[in-house]
């Protein structure tokens, strides 16, 4: 450990700096502000947008980390869009180091040259995001994470997008404004699994989705699930262990 270490509360090394980048940069797409909570367990982050459309919560095993050291449980408030204007992207293959007291959190880069940034921590409310994403879903699919983000971008600026699943081979995606849709099939190996327990259709806004999808970047598979007029949840395990869960309420 680095010298001076003890007196943070929070220190851990992330193999990806471009990965742990890439979740803040989907996070600074829904929200100013997030609060690290870290236990001896792991990292978790909960996000609800303004208008209280998407939620998203990101779950980052201890094991997924090349070292991870909490001395008490901590939470610690992230202003995203200052730390995002100030932390250069990292390329392939930089670790990242975070280390965090009761006031201040730093992150640290090791690349070619290796960058380290001071942040203060900020108060940030989590009363209103729910503790559970309890909601029964009619279709599950598991989904080719590359097919899944071709679609949503293909029907970029279709405004509405209608999640269709009748029957148990395709899941449809339709773009309302521009009279288009893709279609995801278990015959053309989009789709992975597919299940229907009751035909089930759901529409919901094109830029929400647009501000995460590339979350997809980051996984080869992941679930999507609807019912009629119900919540979208899309569901990321990536290969060292991180969940990300992302619920976004339907469309009127």
């Amino acid at each position: 450990m680095d010298e001076g270490l003890e007196e943070f509360k929070v220190y851990f090394e992330y193999p990806s700096g471009k990965v742990l980048v890439n979740l803040l940069e989907v996070l600074g797409a829904l929200v100013d502000e997030v609060l690290f909570n870290f236990s001896e367990d792991g990292l978790t982050i909960k996000a609800l947008d303004p208008a209280q459309v998407a939620l998203i919560k990101i779950q980052i095993p201890a094991s997924s980390f090349l070292s991870y050291d909490v001395k008490s449980a901590l939470s610690v408030g992230v202003n995203l869009s200052d730390v995002l204007k100030s932390l250069p992207k990292p390329k392939k293959g930089d670790k990242l180091t975070f280390k965090a007291d009761g006031s201040f959190y730093e992150f640290f880069i090791e690349s070619i040259t290796s960058k380290r940034f001071k942040y203060r921590s900020i108060e940030v409310s989590s009363a209103e995001i729910p503790e559970e994403l309890n909601v029964k879903f009619n279709v599950r699919a598991s989904v080719v994470a590359k097919a899944f983000k071709d679609a949503i971008e293909d029907l970029k600026g279709g405004g509405t997008l209608v999640f269709e699943s009748l029957e148990k081979q395709h899941l449809i995606i339709k773009a309302t404004d521009i009279k288009a849709e893709a279609k995801l099939s278990l015959i053309g190996g989009s789709l992975l699994e597919l299940e229907v327990d009751e035909p089930s259709k759901s529409s919901y806004d094109e830029e929400y989705l647009a501000k995460v999808i590339h979350l997809a970047d980051l996984t080869d598979t992941l679930k999507v699930e609807f019912s009629t007029d119900s919540p979208l949840h899309l569901v990321l395990t990536m290969p060292s262990g991180e969940l990300v869960e992302y619920l976004q309420a339907p469309k009127a």
